[in-house]
C-alpha cells in the first residue's frame, strides 16, 4: 500500500513518530521486538542437571551401593557430602546465566526512532508496529520497515535472500505477495545499511518478522565449546574411565584379602573420589565469566566469551589509525588555493563550498549522522547556525555519499541561476576527476601537507558541465589518544607486532605512526601489497608497520596471509566493510562507536574505541589464561597427590586408606580454591613482557605434567610414610597421613600462584590467603567437635605430629621457593 495509507492504518504521523502513550501501549499488546528469549534454566533443572553428572551419579550409586552392604554411616555420609557439591554447581550456573545475560544486555541492539517529534535512541526490543525508525550507513535494520524515505538507501540482504549485491530500496509499493528478494520498499530485520540513509516505519516485529518467521522454523541447537573446554571435557572423559576401573581393581583387591564387601566398595569409592577431577569444567566457567566482567568494567565487552582463550596467543595486530590511535576529532588547520595558503579571514567562501560539497552536510535536519569532516567543517564556519545561513535546503539538485570506488563526496547545486557540481574527498581521487590546470602544483602541495601528518580533503568544482578544476586543499589534524605511545611500546614489549592499516595518505599515514612510536621505515601501499604475491607478502608481513591507501579487501588479505603463516591475529574494525576481516580473524575487536554490522561480526567491542584499551584486554587476557593454567596445574597436582596416595597404600594392604568423606572435603576446597581465589590472581609482573603463548602448545606441556607428577608424587610418599610408619593406631595414623595430605594442599594452593616467580615478590592475594587460613582452621577443629570428629575418624595431634605435617606441607613450597629464586625456572611446589 502506499505510504499514506500505510501510515494511516497505523495511526502514525512520519514526521513525528508514536507519542510515548501509544508506544507504551503496542509494546504490551505486541510483546517485545526479539525473537523469543533465551529460556533461562530453572533451579530443578539446574539441580537435576548437577545432579546427573557422571561423577555424582558414580557416588550416589557407590553411597547407596555402600549404606545396603551395612557400611550405613559410610554410605549416608557420601550422599550428604554431594549435596555441597551440587549446590555449588547450582550456585556457579545461575551466577554464569546472571553474569551472561549482563553481558547480552550490554551488546543489545539499538535503534533511533522518531516519538512525540523528537528523534531518540532505544533498545530495539522496545520497537512496536507504528514506530519511525531512522536508518544510516553501519546500522543493523532493527525490525522490518516500510520504507517512507530514501537517500540512495541500500541494504545488504544476503543473510536473508543470499543475494550478493547491496539493495537499493525506495518508498514505491511493491506488487502484493512478492517474495522477500523482490521487495524494494521493505527493509527487513537483520540486514544492514551500507549505503545512504532514509527513514522507515515499523511493519513487524520479533517473531512475525520475515528473519523471525525463519528462526522460528529452526531446531534449537547446542553452543559449540571452546578448544580449552574440550581439552577438559576430555580429561574428564579420560579420568572417569579411570575412576570405574579403579572401583573395580581396589574393591577386588579387598576381597581378595578378605575384607569385607562394604569396606572393599568403600575403598573403591574413594580411589575413585580422588581419580575425578569435576572442578576443571567449574574453573574454567567461573575465570572466564568473571574475566569477562572485569573487561566490561574496563571498556571492553567479550560478546565470545572463547575468545579470551586466544588473547594469550596474539602476537599480530592490524589496526585502524583513525579513532583508534587518534582521538577522531578533527579541527581545520589551513586551507591552501591555487595563489598559496589563504588566511582565516578569506576561508569562509571555501569553506561554504566544501560543505556544499559534503553530501551529508545537507541533511542534518533529518538527523543523518554526519562526517567527522563536515563537523570540523561545521565548527570552522561558525557552527549549527551559521551552517544554516550557509546553506540554502532549495539549492540542492543531488547529492551523492562516498563509497567504495568513489572516495569523495558529491553534490549539484544552483546558485546564482547556474548548476555547479561540487566535489571534496581524497586528493589523488579528486585530481582524477579535475585534470584542468596546475595539477602538478597541486600534486606537490598534497605531498608536503601529508607529510606534516595532516588528513587532508581536496575541493573541486565546475560550472555548466565545464572541465572539472581542483579549488583547495583542506588541511586537518587528528591528533594522537593519550597513551598510545606507551600502548605500543608494551605490545613491542610483549612479542606482539602492530600494522596500521589506514585509507589515509601515505605520508600521513608514515607521520601519524612515528608519534604514536613505530619506526615507519618503509610505508606500504595497498597497489603496492596488490602487486604482491601471496609468498611475498607472507614473507614481507613481519617487517610490516604501515599500509596506506587500504582498502578493507586488502586489509581481509592481511588477515588471511598471517593465519596462513600460522599467526595468531586481532584486528580491529569499525565499518561495514570491515565486517569479513574482523570475522576472519582469530580475535576480531570492533570499535564501540562504529557500525552495528561491525560489533556484530567481532569478539570483542572497545567501548572508547582506543588502542591502549585493547591493550588493557591483551594484559588481562594473559591473566586469564595463566590463572587458569594455575588453576589447572593446582587441580592435577591435588589429584596426582590423593590417587597416588590411595593406589600405593591399596597395593601394600592397608583396606581404605581415606574415608570418602575425608576426599569430599578435599574436593569442596578444591573447588573454592581453584574457581574462585585462582581467578582473583594479580597478573604477575612480567606478563607484558613475555612472548605470546603459541596456539598449538597445550597449558600442561609434557615438561609441565613432569614437574605436577614428581609434586604430587612427593607429597604422597610423604603422606605414606606417616601411615607406615607412626605409632598410635591405624585411625590415628590415617588421620596424620590425612592432615599431611590437607595441609599440603593448601600450601600447595598459595606457593603456585606463580610458577617461576618467588612467592614474596608477587602482589598479595587476599580472597586465596583467606580461603587457605579458613579451611585449615576448619581442619584443626574437626577433632575437637564431636560429630565432626565421629564422621571424619579425627585423633587429636600432638607436638611431633604437627611438626611431621609442617614438615610435609611446607618442605615442597620451599624447595620451590630456593630454586624460583636461584635459577627462575618453571618449578611445581
Amino acid at each position: 500500500m502506499a505510504v499514506e495509507e500505510l501510515a494511516r492504518r497505523l495511526e502514525v504521523a512520519p514526521d513525528r513518530g508514536l507519542s510515548t502513550e501509544a508506544s507504551a501501549a503496542r509494546l504490551v499488546s505486541h510483546g517485545p521486538n526479539e525473537l523469543e528469549p533465551p529460556r533461562r534454566t530453572s533451579v530443578v533443572a539446574s539441580v537435576v542437571d548437577a545432579a546427573t553428572e557422571p561423577f555424582i551419579v558414580l557416588l550416589a550409586v557407590a553411597g547407596l551401593l555402600a549404606a545396603l552392604l551395612g557400611e550405613v554411616r559410610d554410605g549416608v555420609l557420601v550422599l550428604v557430602g554431594l549435596v555441597p557439591i551440587v549446590g555449588a554447581d547450582v550456585v556457579t550456573e545461575y551466577r554464569g546465566e546472571r553474569a551472561l545475560e549482563e553481558l547480552r544486555r550490554a551488546a543489545a541492539p539499538r535503534a533511533h526512532v522518531r516519538r512525540n517529534g523528537a528523534t531518540k535512541e532505544i533498545p530495539a526490543r522496545d520497537l512496536v508496529p507504528g514506530d519511525v525508525v531512522l536508518l544510516r550507513v553501519g546500522d543493523i535494520v532493527p525490525a522490518d520497515l516500510r520504507i517512507v524515505r530514501s537517500a540512495a538507501l541500500a541494504t545488504d540482504r544476503s543473510i536473508l535472500t543470499g543475494e550478493s549485491l547491496p539493495v537499493e530500496l525506495s518508498t514505491a509499493p511493491d506488487p502484493a505477495g512478492v517474495p522477500p528478494i523482490d521487495r524494494r520498499a521493505v527493509a527487513h530485520a537483520g540486514t544492514a545499511v551500507v549505503l545512504g540513509h532514509g527513514e522507515g516505519i515499523v511493519v513487524a516485529t520479533g517473531p512475525l518478522t520475515e528473519v523471525g518467521r525463519i528462526a522460528g522454523a529452526l531446531t534449537p541447537s547446542d553452543r559449540a565449546r571452546s578448544p580449552l573446554q574440550r581439552e577438559l571435557d576430555r580429561l574428564t572423559r579420560i579420568l572417569l574411565v579411570v575412576a570405574v576401573a579403579l572401583i573395580a581393581v581396589t574393591t577386588g583387591l579387598g576381597l581378595l584379602r578378605g575384607a569385607p564387601l562394604g569396606a572393599a566398595v568403600l575403598a573403591g569409592i574413594s580411589a575413585a573420589i580422588a581419580a575425578i577431577p569435576e572442578e576443571p569444567p567449574v574453573l574454567l566457567a567461573v575465570v572466564l565469566g568473571l574475566g569477562a566482567y572485569r573487561l566490561l568494567q574496563r571498556g571492553v565487552l567479550v560478546r565470545r566469551l572463547n575468545a579470551q582463550e586466544t588473547l594469550g596467543s596474539i602476537d599480530l595486530i592490524v589496526t585502524d589509525k583513525t579513532g583508534t590511535l587518534t582521538e577522531n576529532r578533527l579541527s581545520l588547520e589551513s586551507v591552501v588555493d591555487a595563489d598559496g595558503p589563504v588566511d582565516v579571514a578569506a576561508q569562509r567562501a571555501i569553506l561554504v563550498d566544501a560543505l556544499s560539497a559534503e553530501e551529508d552536510a545537507w541533511h542534518g535536519d533529518q538527523d543523518a549522522r554526519r562526517g567527522s569532516f563536515t563537523r570540523a567543517l561545521v565548527a570552522a564556519v561558525g557552527g549549527a547556525d551559521a551552517l544554516a545561513l550557509a546553506l540554502d535546503p532549495a539549492a540542492l539538485l543531488e547529492s551523492h555519499s562516498p563509497r567504495p570506488g568513489r572516495p569523495f563526496s558529491r553534490t549539484r547545486v544552483r546558485r546564482d541561476g547556474d548548476v555547479e557540481e561540487l566535489a571534496l574527498g581524497a586528493p589523488e581521487a579528486v585530481l582524477g576527476l579535475a585534470k584542468a590546470g596546475p595539477t602538478s602544483y597541486w600534486r606537490g602541495v598534497v605531498e608536503e601537507s601529508a607529510g606534516a601528518g595532516k588528513r587532508l580533503l581536496l575541493l573541486a568544482g565546475r560550472r555548466d558541465g565545464d572541465p572539472w578544476q581542483a579549488r583547495a586543499l583542506l588541511s586537518f589534524a587528528d591528533t594522537l589518544r593519550p597513551g598510545i605511545p606507551e600502548a605500543l611500546s608494551e605490545a613491542a614489549a610483549a612479542g606482539i607486532q602492530t600494522v596500521v592499516v589506514t585509507g589515509d595518505h601515505p605520508a600521513t599515514a608514515t607521520a601519524i605512526a612515528r608519534g604514536a612510536g613505530l619506526a615507519a621505515t618503509r610505508t606500504v601501499t595497498g597497489e603496492e601489497l596488490d602487486q604482491m604475491d601471496d609468498a611475498t607478502l607472507a614473507a614481507a608481513l613481519p617487517q610490516l608497520e604501515v599500509v596506506a591507501r587500504a582498502t578493507p579487501e586488502q586489509k581481509l588479505r592481511l588477515v588471511l596471509a598471517a593465519r596462513a603463516g600460522r599467526r595468531t591475529i586481532a584486528v580491529t574494525g569499525d565499518g561495514v566493510n570491515d565486517a569479513p576481516a574482523l570475522q576472519r580473524a582469530d580475535v576480531g575487536v570492533a570499535m564501540g562507536s562504529g557500525t552495528a554490522v561491525a560489533r556484530e561480526a567481532a569478539d570483542l567491542v572497545l567501548g572508547d574505541d582506543s588502542f591502549a584499551t585493547l591493550m588493557e584486554g591483551l594484559r588481562e587476557g594473559r591473566r586469564i589464561v595463566a590463572n587458569v593454567q594455575k588453576g589447572l596445574v593446582f587441580l592435577t597436582s591435588t589429584h596426582v597427590a590423593l590417587l597416588g596416595f590411595i593406589l600405593i597404600a591399596t597395593l601394600a594392604g592397608f583396606g581404605q586408606p581415606l574415608l570418602p568423606i575425608q576426599i569430599l572435603w578435599l574436593e569442596l576446597f578444591i573447588d573454592l580454591a581453584a574457581s574462585v581465589a585462582f581467578e582473583r590472581e594479580p597478573a604477575e609482573p612480567d606478563v607484558m613482557r613475555r612472548p605470546p603463548r603459541p596456539r598449538d602448545v597445550p597449558l600442561l606441556s609434557a615438561g609441565l605434567l613432569s614437574r605436577i607428577a614428581v609434586a604430587g608424587g612427593v607429597t604422597a610418599a610423604a603422606a605414606l610414610g606417616l601411615l607406615l610408619w607412626r605409632g598410635g593406631g591405624f585411625e590415628h595414623a590415617r588421620w596424620l597421613a590425612f592432615n599431611a595430605l590437607v595441609f599440603g594442599q593448601l600450601v600447595r594452593a598459595y606457593a603456585n600462584r606463580s610458577l617461576v616467580y618467588p612467592i614474596r615478590t608477587l602482589r598479595p592475594n587476599g580472597f586465596l590467603a583467606l580461603a587457605c587460613v579458613l579451611a585449615g582452621v576448619v581442619q584443626v577443629l574437626i577433632p575437637h567437635v564431636p560429630p565432626l570428629a565421629e564422621a571424619f575418624r579425627a585423633t587429636a595431634l600432638d607436638a611431633s605430629d604437627i611438626a611431621l605435617v609442617a614438615i610435609v606441607a611446607l618442605g615442597p613450597a620451599i624447595v620451590a621457593e630456593v630454586v624460583r629464586t636461584v635459577r627462575r625456572a618453571v618449578w611445581v611446589a
